[in-house]
């Protein structure tokens, strides 16, 4: 059985850090993070939400844009790569249309581990907009995702609807 994904938010609720062990090498997760065929293949549930549209210029100062379609209809998620270093670290900013123009930081550390990856997400800047931070609760399901790609070869069209 697959680990689970865990979450926990910071005591200053500035943070939330998610993350999910994922039996694949780490150069494997940071494609499934970076390439838009891949992203598309794990991003969403039907019923919950779903990306349709992912565009990366992955490198520093490089813009990314996903798009998609949720609970109130079409959904864009855009921002710039602060740092790409693959397969370790890969760390972008991050302004949801459903949050309004909040700026916050998404890092996403990938570490080698004796079974595969330890993949740990860290979305900061929360604080600076108060009440932003519920709506992320959904980090470890994301991952969980991504490890049932990588791990299992599921996809978004494999879920069954929630």
């Amino acid at each position: 059985m697959p680990n689970a994904a865990t979450m926990r938010i910071s005591p200053d609720r500035d943070e939330i850090v998610s993350e999910i062990e994922i039996a694949v090498p780490a150069e494997r997760v940071f494609q499934a993070l970076t390439d838009p065929q891949q992203v598309l293949s794990w991003w969403g549930q039907a019923g919950i939400y779903r990306c349709t549209e992912f565009q990366a210029d992955l490198r520093r100062g490089g813009k990314w844009r996903s798009a998609g379609i949720g609970p109130n209809g079409r959904f864009v998620v855009t921002g710039e790569y602060l740092e790409v270093a693959p397969p370790r670290l890969l760390v972008h900013m991050w302004v949801a249309s459903w949050t309004g123009d909040a700026e916050t930081t998404v890092q996403w550390e990938l570490n080698q581990i004796a079974h595969g990856t330890m993949l740990r997400l860290r979305h900061s800047g929360l604080a600076a907009h108060p009440g932003i931070g519920d709506s992320y609760s959904g980090w470890p399901r994301m991952l969980s995702w991504i490890q049932a790609l990588l791990e299992r070869g599921e996809t978004v069209q494999d879920r069954n609807a929630a």
